[in-house]
């Protein structure tokens, strides 16, 4: 017993320095975007700001200035779930810590998201020294590493959902409304600078003219989105009925490509385009609404019948001793 006490409380502790680690990724990135602002350049890691750079390199789908309050709001709904990841390595329920018992998110979840702040930080001063094509590689680092992670979270929370909803039914909603979310809207808006990036490489790189680069990118924005749409409402609709903020941040970030792009009098066929993009989102942000107001809920597993019904069944990182275990085990 005293061994399994000692490899629960390791992993304990490794569960909650990858939570550390991440946090502090995500301060470091926090400062990187300061110093990358207008009114912090030049310094020692930049020469100009991010904004300049962006104007250096410009597409018919490049997105207006007013798109950086998004990434600053992004960040914060970042902070706010790594704030929670916190919080629940000192809540408990029946078997132990409530981060890792049962264990929806591992610590490599949260390695991973190290991952992709290292990455931000490294495509930063690259961007800054004009280095397209590398910033742009490695741009793609976090939309792929973002998804991979609401996969694991979807997968886990589905897993272990019937227990969860006896024994500690408030870490569904917080994982569902916060951290898969904000997760995903993270997801999506890095995914919308990968494609933009890809644009202005083709357009600046390979000399393709831009108004087909730019219908390029759109066309390429709007089958990833009709791919979720069709995960979401049809085939996966039990793992990510729940995510609502994507389509709120698609709209968001189209509608600032709508705003740069928008001339009274010389009505251009991307900037129509783009409109009918944000459109067609509209209609399935209400589609997803009332799939997800219709949708039942129904856990195939047995486990819910019971508060303390067969803990095998739940992955665990701390044993539960004596009694407790004895009840579990009935």
């Amino acid at each position: 017993m005293s061994f399994l006490s000692t490899s629960s409380n390791k992993h304990v502790v490794i569960h909650a320095g990858s939570i550390g680690l991440a946090i502090i990724s995500q301060v470091i990135v926090d400062i990187f975007v300061v110093l990358a602002e207008d009114g912090s350049v030049p310094n020692a890691l930049f020469q100009t700001s991010s904004r300049n750079v962006s104007e250096t390199f410009p597409l018919e789908a490049t997105m207006d200035w007013w798109s950086e309050y998004f990434s600053f709001m992004i960040d914060w709904w970042s902070k706010a779930w790594l704030v929670y990841a916190v919080v629940s390595l000192y809540r408990r329920n029946v078997l132990g810590p409530e981060s890792c018992n049962p264990e929806i998110h591992p610590p490599v979840f949260y390695q991973m998201w190290t991952m992709i702040n290292v990455a931000r930080m490294c495509s930063m001063p690259l961007w800054d020294r004009h280095y397209i094509f590398g910033a742009v590689l490695i741009r793609w680092i976090p939309p792929v590493l973002s998804f991979y992670m609401l996969y694991m979270s979807y997968v886990n929370l589905n897993k272990h959902k019937a227990w969860l909803a006896i024994n500690s039914p408030g870490v569904i909603s917080w994982t569902q409304y916060l951290t898969q979310n904000g997760l995903a809207v993270f997801a999506w808006w890095s995914l919308l600078n990968a494609v933009l990036g890809i644009g202005i490489v083709l357009r600046y790189n390979a000399g393709v003219p831009d108004p087909l680069i730019s219908t390029l990118v759109l066309t390429i924005i709007t089958l990833y989105i009709i791919t979720w749409f069709i995960l979401q409402c049809c085939l996966l609709t039990k793992y990510i009925c729940y995510t609502f903020g994507v389509y709120a941040i698609l709209v968001l970030g189209l509608g600032a490509t709508f705003t740069r792009s928008y001339r009274v009098q010389d009505l251009g066929t991307n900037t129509i385009y783009c409109g009918f993009i944000m459109l067609l989102i509209t209609i399935m942000s209400l589609v997803h609404l009332v799939t997800a107001c219709l949708y039942t809920d129904t856990p195939g597993e047995p486990l819910a019948v019971e508060p303390y019904m067969r803990f095998e069944v739940c992955e665990t990182v701390c044993r539960p001793e004596g009694k407790i275990k004895h009840k579990l085990q009935k």
